[in-house]
């Protein structure tokens, strides 16, 4: 698999030119405990994925979400025991009632519409239990704005030790 070409193929739905570094998965794991129930959506080819299975207790706590059938195939074969889902992060989330700890997330929200965003948010949150948390990583602040009328705190962290540098925001639900 080539990252560089299913950028350039689709720009909207990768978001980056290369997988997330590790410095970039350390830092968007760090706070999830070992008991910790997840959702990942946007996994992409599994950078963070592969964090996360080393940091939970077992890798059934996991649950990831991603379209790219690419992917679902690599997540699949890389990750056995974890609930690997080829579907659109949306839809399972307006469609299922289950609520995590942890919903984490590679998604480049800053190319969808607001509306789409706006969406997204609000469904994330409705899915996190209280106290949960929505990790994810951008490379702006576009959203920051919009996830602090939704989260209760939001907190930014900055990654330059990846390509491109990027942003994480760590937002909770009370």
């Amino acid at each position: 698999m080539n990252w560089l070409i299913k950028f350039f193929k689709s720009p909207r739905e990768i978001g980056s030119v290369a997988p997330s570094s590790p410095r970039l998965a350390k830092l968007m794991v760090s706070k999830i405990p070992s008991n910790a129930q997840v959702l990942e959506i946007g996994p992409g080819s599994g950078a963070i994925t592969e964090r996360l299975i080393k940091r939970l207790a077992r890798p059934e706590q996991l649950t990831t979400v991603e379209t790219d059938a690419e992917f679902v195939c690599i997540l699949s074969q890389r990750f056995p025991g974890a609930n690997v889902v080829q579907d659109d992060a949306e839809r399972v989330l307006s469609q299922t009632d289950r609520s995590y700890d942890f919903i984490v997330s590679g998604i480049p929200f800053a190319g969808m519409t607001a509306d789409k965003r706006a969406r997204m948010f609000s469904l994330i949150r409705d899915r996190l239990k209280p106290g949960g948390a929505f990790i994810m990583f951008q490379y702006s602040i576009l959203t920051r704005g919009e996830l602090k009328k939704l989260f209760s705190s939001v907190k930014t962290d900055f990654t330059p030790l990846n390509v491109p540098p990027a942003f994480v925001f760590t937002c909770t639900k009370q």
